[in-house]
């Protein structure tokens, strides 16, 4: 049986899918694995990638070969994120990720990874007629796509520089960051949001997020010891519970947060930021909750090839 699989080369996370050809949902994962390699650590001021970063980085792309080559996969999709595309030497890293793995790893726009994140969130969220507004909150940036009413309306996408690797480093230093941090934070996030007029005035939109920093709060939110993706997928997060979490994950050390059940080790220094991003989307826009989705821009990549070659 033909094997597919697609690999997402994030700002903070490289993860990599491996599953039988679908062109619609669901997707049955053969294998499903992540690094967390932090490519966009200490991205700013210069905006380039680091060679420690980029060695990391490389090291679990040749695991990645290494495990489709087990498995016998045929074909693949790879895309780099937001801080490969805002990279000065980004064209650079795909360069050496040719040579040194025989990966070909196709940079994405804003509005194609906006594009991917979509098809791959629908494929696990039930479709519903009301609007449908999806944010990524990646470690590079947040990616926000609207999708009107319907199968044939009109989609609009925007990506942004709230990255949460870069908002740690440039806020959330102190160990613990604090609550005045926080504030500085968040008013950061809510200037960037302020230029988005195209989401104001949608009232009956599913707000449905998707990525690590997400999917690793609704981990939080049922304290797993375990990841489970098929749990994850649709879980409803609230307001109140989050705006708890980020205040006291604020008054935490680094390594009190690394006891805390659901959080994935790695995240323990971005997490923060993660769900700050989120609160001020709520608080911003105005919505209470929002559906969490596992499935997003991997599965995106994956549904894409799977089309591509049927």
């Amino acid at each position: 049986m033909e094997r597919l699989a697609s690999i997402d080369v994030g700002s903070n996370t490289l993860r990599l899918l491996i599953a039988k050809p679908a062109v619609s949902a669901p997707i049955r994962p053969i294998l499903v694995e992540r690094r967390i390699t932090r490519l966009g650590e200490n991205f700013l001021p210069d905006k380039s990638l680091k060679p420690p970063a980029m060695e990391r980085s490389i090291a679990a792309l040749k695991e990645f070969v290494e495990l489709m080559g087990l498995i016998g996969v045929s074909d693949y999709s790879a895309g780099a994120t937001a801080v490969v595309r805002e990279a000065s030497n980004g064209s650079n890293f795909l360069d050496l990720v040719q040579k040194q793995t025989g990966l070909g790893v196709r940079l994405l726009s804003g509005a194609q990874e906006a594009s991917l994140s979509l098809l791959g969130v629908s494929s696990v969220i039930s479709k519903r007629e009301s609007a449908l507004l999806i944010f990524d909150i990646g470690g590079g940036s947040t990616e926000l796509v609207w999708k009107g009413e319907g199968d044939n309306s009109a989609i609009e996408s925007r990506s942004l520089p709230l990255g949460v690797v870069h908002l740690t480093e440039t806020f959330l230093q102190g160990d613990p960051p604090g609550q005045e941090a926080c504030l500085k934070l968040r008013g950061y996030v809510s200037s960037i949001l302020a230029g988005l007029p195209f989401i104001k005035g949608f009232h009956d939109t599913l707000w449905v997020g998707t990525a690590g920093s997400v999917t690793t709060l609704a981990s939080m939110w049922y304290e797993l010891i375990e990841y489970d993706a098929d749990r994850i997928n649709g879980t409803v997060l609230q307001r109140t519970w989050l705006a708890d979490l980020c205040a006291r994950l604020a008054d935490m050390k680094l390594r009190e947060r690394r006891e805390l059940s659901g959080l994935e080790p790695g995240r323990e220094d971005i997490i923060l930021a993660g769900g700050l991003v989120a609160l001020e989307l709520m608080d911003t826009f105005g919505f209470s909750q929002f559906t969490v989705s596992d499935a997003g821009l991997l599965e995106g990549l994956f549904l894409d090839l799977c089309r591509t070659l049927s």
